[in-house]
């Protein structure tokens, strides 16, 4: 049976970065949640494109932070925009969890596919920018 080589588990993530990241995934989106909302009130535009608008939040966060992280580490940018990718997820549903309880469930599995997909694009960006 052959052995694992424990060299390659050292070092697998650099957890400041991805600290780094996921403090910088949340201002981003509290900012472009602010925005948004001032959009929202001072123009016309309907609340059917709130969700789309979400979504963009979502993924434009993870994705910034993500891309700061891989930047930060230079070298495994999957790992470092996945790890910042799950924090912010469960962060946001932390936070939703306590701030609405009853809508703490709704769409959970679309917005973890999001925040890992763009957390994975700005870590394997990031990494190629580093």
């Amino acid at each position: 049976m052959p052995s694992i080589n424990k060299d390659n588990f050292k070092n697998a993530v650099n957890v400041a970065a991805v600290i780094n990241g996921t403090l910088l995934t949340v201002a981003v989106s509290l900012l472009l949640s602010t925005g948004a909302g001032a959009v929202y009130y001072f123009s016309s535009i309907t609340e059917q494109t709130l969700p789309w608008s979400a979504v963009v939040i979502l993924a434009v966060s993870a994705f910034t932070g993500s891309l700061v992280a891989g930047r930060k580490a230079g070298n495994k940018g999957l790992y470092h925009g996945l790890s910042v990718g799950v924090l912010f997820f469960f962060s946001v549903w932390l936070a939703s969890g306590v701030l609405m309880p009853g809508q703490a469930a709704l769409g959970i599995l679309y917005k973890l596919v999001i925040s890992l997909s763009a957390g994975a694009a700005g870590g394997v960006m990031g990494v190629g920018l580093s």
